[in-house]
């Protein structure tokens, strides 16, 4: 979280052309928030460090920590440790004056965590879909189901939850929490989620897209902290990217980048792109195509009688071919062959410094490592290859993020 220092008054525009000083009323309120910024950043920290970390008075700043307090937002710890002089007394930020909420809605399930407000996550709850429980009606209700249950379990109300954002797997208008399109769902076409989620669960909501709230944990806590320009490619039913350009998402003009499951695959006939069917790259080597090609291969060799290797899943494939398994390593180097020439375009046209290889079949040690070395074979064009640090959490994580960021001005209100 970036912290403006040192905290300057802030300035209103008004009819002249001169600058005129905010209202008393509004200078407060940025000086808290500035104040409470401080505060999580360097928690805990004492009234004389928010004096020396801000560049306010040492009254603005006693002010602000009164007001503070008295919402509830910091608590104080007693004296610090003295230097020589008086002990300074300590204040902390109040993480559970209040929680926050991520959804992942995924292909086969969804899953819910609560968090505190420093994005610590205290309790989890999943529910596997039936056929039924796919459509935009049902899946919210399953979400107010899950977020009942997560306040159950930490004893607290849904009052203290501020706000909830849910990760769809699909092109997803952030602006207006309209879910564009998303295939491996049924009826999710044009789908106004967060208006039918915030009537359901009377809190404010921000709906994205999955594998873009993916991008955001890892930049926020996982693999491409720090990093500016990356790409998270994820794989497991579907497969997509979330872009970060100059430490920002990048979404496009419609909402639409990093839909690389509708990405062209070399040998392949063009195809023109259908809103609400899957790409041609998610069929090829998405979970399911993966599996496809390993029956395949199954069948070429004479090896069907087999029912344990007809049930694998496509991450289990990997991992027989990182036992060795000559068939397997064959279905990795496909798979390898084409996401490598996928990220190659994609470096092309973005130049990420790295790409991160996430989702269920994407984060394998063993197809990041055949991709890596086809990628070596490039001049230029191989940005650096990471797997997932965060795993299948990545989407939770970012979707925590996003909500704390939300919540910030409610938090002052």
């Amino acid at each position: 979280m970036r912290v403006p220092n040192p905290v300057t008054p802030a300035l209103e525009l008004t009819g002249s052309s001169e600058p005129q000083p905010s209202r008393p009323s509004h200078l407060r309120q940025v000086n808290a928030r500035a104040l409470l910024r401080l505060i999580r950043e360097h928690n805990p920290c004492s009234k004389a460090e928010l004096v020396r970390l801000s560049g306010l008075s040492a009254p603005t700043v006693s002010s602000a920590v009164s007001h503070l307090a008295t919402l509830g937002l910091i608590e104080h710890l007693g004296e610090g440790e003295s230097s020589g002089g008086r002990p300074p007394e300590m204040l902390r930020f109040h993480a559970g004056h209040g929680h926050v909420a991520g959804v992942d809605i995924g292909g086969t399930r969804l899953r819910m965590v609560l968090a505190d407000l420093n994005g610590r996550i205290v309790t989890q709850w999943a529910h596997q879909f039936t056929e039924k429980e796919r459509t935009p009606r049902a899946v919210c209700d399953l979400i107010l189901e899950g977020l009942r249950c997560c306040c159950q379990e930490i004893g607290g109300s849904m009052r203290k939850v501020l706000h909830l954002t849910a990760g769809a797997p699909g092109i997803t208008n952030v602006e207006t929490g309209v879910v564009v399109s998303a295939p491996n769902l049924t009826d999710w076409n044009g789908v106004p989620l967060r208006a039918m989620l915030e009537e359901r669960l009377d809190l404010p909501v921000s709906v994205e897209n999955d594998t873009n709230l993916a991008a955001v944990g890892e930049h926020w806590r996982g693999s491409a902290k720090g990093v500016a320009n990356f790409v998270f490619i994820a794989m497991g039913t579907g497969v997509g990217a979330g872009i970060f350009l100059l430490d920002r998402l990048h979404h496009g003009a419609n909402w639409s980048a990093g839909e690389i499951g509708y990405m062209s695959v070399e040998g392949q006939p063009r195809e023109p792109l259908r809103i609400r069917a899957v790409g041609q790259l998610e069929r090829i080597i998405g979970g399911l195509a993966i599996e496809k090609e390993w029956h395949r291969l199954l069948a070429k060799r004479g090896r069907t009688t087999d029912a344990a290797l007809r049930r694998l899943r496509a991450s289990e494939v990997f991992d027989l071919a990182a036992e060795g398994d000559r068939l397997a390593r064959e279905v990795v180097q496909y798979t390898a062959r084409i996401l490598a020439h996928s990220i190659s375009e994609l470096s092309l046209v973005l130049d990420p410094e790295m790409v991160i290889l996430g989702g269920g079949v994407g984060s394998h040690a063993e197809l990041c490592r055949a991709t890596d070395k086809l990628l070596s074979e490039n001049e230029f064009g191989r940005p650096a290859l990471r797997q997932s640090s965060l795993g299948p959490q990545a989407q939770l994580h970012g979707a925590i993020s996003v909500s704390l960021s939300a919540s910030e001005m409610k938090l002052l209100s």
